[in-house]
């Protein structure tokens, strides 16, 4: 088995895989470290750990639970990453988290050359594979982002967290800000996806990230897979197991 370690800008996820297939998946709080105790004793057959992203408290907690166990630490900067062809100009830079999209969708959606990954997370990021390479994208703010600035950047609006509008017209601050916020989103997405497809027709646009599930009734002829990121970086991590 192989545990996946995904420290976002919000949250820190574990996944347990066995193989290909994710059999636990959670959002760790780093204060609550029986929660990672008691995984590792649920699942007492994790070999291998991917550690991605960068907490000096959580490596603490795993190397302090794993120093008598046969576990080998694997961490994101020491991998070998050429399964998926890059043309970036900035190799180094260019984070885990698109990284490991982009070689889920490739090797888990073989049946296209050509994928536009959409993660909706704190931030959201367009990563573009074409002919199977590759080729780079875009980062724009998210949902949290968005309301964060805001309040932020004015003096009277107020601080909220976010529900999903009823409606596009909003009668109130408050509801002005939810839908301008989640419509702005909506309408930025569709125009992203009819602008890539115009250029490159046959193309597989896949939504994941943890806020992806607002727009899953309303972003029509795409595919939603969640756990994208995990399965990517498993991918990575046998990948690397394996050479």
């Amino acid at each position: 088995m192989r545990l996946i370690i995904d420290i976002g800008n919000t949250n820190i996820k574990l996944g347990v895989f066995k193989d290909t297939k994710i059999l636990k998946k959670i959002r760790y709080n780093l204060q609550k470290e029986d929660e990672l105790i008691s995984l590792f004793v649920n699942f007492s057959t994790i070999k291998k750990i991917l550690f991605c992203g960068k907490n000096s408290k959580l490596k603490t907690q795993i190397n302090n639970i794993i120093k008598h166990k046969d576990v080998k630490l694997m961490y994101w900067k020491n991998l070998n990453k050429n399964m998926i062809n890059v043309e970036y100009d900035e190799l180094n830079n260019l984070g885990f988290d698109r990284l490991g999209v982009s070689i889920g969708a490739k090797f888990l959606y073989p049946n296209y050359n050509n994928h536009l990954i959409i993660d909706i997370g704190s931030c959201i990021t367009y990563d573009l594979i074409l002919n199977e390479c590759y080729k780079g994208g875009q980062i724009s703010p998210g949902i949290n982002l968005r309301l964060k600035s805001l309040t932020t950047f004015t003096t009277s609006l107020p601080n909220l967290q976010f529900s999903e509008p009823k409606k596009l017209l909003g009668n109130s601050t408050i509801d002005s800000i939810q839908s301008g916020v989640f419509f702005g989103i909506l309408d930025e997405i569709n125009s992203r996806i009819a602008l890539y497809k115009k250029e490159t027709p046959e193309l597989n646009v896949i939504l994941t990230g943890g806020d992806s599930l607002h727009f899953k009734k309303t972003i029509k002829n795409v595919v939603f897979d969640d756990n994208l990121l995990m399965k990517g970086l498993n991918l990575l991590l046998d990948y690397n197991v394996k050479k």
